[in-house]
């Protein structure tokens, strides 16, 4: 059994905050039949967690992420009507999401890059010139208060966004917006927790390219990752400990 599990069901507000739209809209949603819901006791709507990512997955509904720190795909970033587009679907760069789609620039048009978007050179494009110099993000899940407020008084002089949350649960909420490059998963919430959290991350479509990493002693970090893990560092890590880490693939 496991030893943890992400709530199956979501309250209105919470499923705003996954879509990054308001309660409103996903009452509306409910009404029109666009997602499922069921009522409690009490009234309220409770929206299948399962069915909400399918729905998002398949693009018939598709995220809205606030930008301010999170990311956007490039088939986000030019879906201006809330729908994905077909012709985008089938590009290459969605297929294979790649995070982002300049790095894919020298493939041609026989290898499935469909260019929709494409200026003369990606130094003209908009959405380039609006990730190009954006910093990777980090979240970090550790239920140490210690950590978070070292975390926390150090995080201005890094050089990645840094968010800190305490659990699998609002890790999971924040990952729609946040669109981490990195999560670090302190494992002293558990090796066993650890392994199979770090499971549900490698396999989440939300972040394909995220690199997951294992904060603890030698005793706590779970065997048989590493085909799931970038790297495995102490449990007294530090913002100079995570910029190691980003230093190494960003610099």
């Amino acid at each position: 059994m496991s030893t943890f599990s992400v709530r199956e069901h979501l309250s209105t507000g919470e499923a705003a905050a996954l879509c990054s739209v308001t309660p409103d809209t996903v009452l509306k949603w409910i009404r029109s039949g666009k997602i499922p819901a069921s009522r409690t006791p009490g009234g309220h709507h409770r929206i299948p967690r399962s069915a909400l990512l399918s729905i998002l997955e398949g693009n018939r509904l598709a995220p809205q992420p606030k930008y301010g720190g999170g990311f956007q795909y490039c088939w986000e970033f030019n879906s201006k009507s809330g729908r994905i587009q077909d012709d985008c679907q089938a590009c290459i760069v969605y297929r294979s999401r790649t995070r982002r789609c300049y790095e894919m620039s020298n493939l041609p048009a026989e290898a499935g890059h469909a260019r929709l978007f494409c200026k003369s050179s990606c130094e003209e494009c908009e959405y380039y010139q609006m990730v190009k110099g954006q910093r990777p993000n980090m979240l970090v899940v550790t239920d140490q208060d210690r950590v978070k407020v070292s975390l926390q008084r150090d995080a201005k002089d890094v050089a990645f966004n840094l968010r800190i949350t305490d659990c699998e649960y609002r890790c999971s909420m924040l990952i729609e917006q946040f669109r981490p490059d990195y999560v670090v998963i302190d494992c002293s919430i558990g090796t066993e927790r650890s392994r199979e959290f770090a499971k549900l991350l490698f396999e989440d479509p939300r972040i394909p390219l995220v690199r997951i990493v294992l904060a603890g002693n030698g005793q706590e970090l779970p065997k048989e990752c590493d085909k799931m893990v970038f790297a495995m560092i102490d449990r007294c890590f530090t913002t100079d400990t995570l910029s190691g880490l980003v230093a190494g693939v960003h610099s």
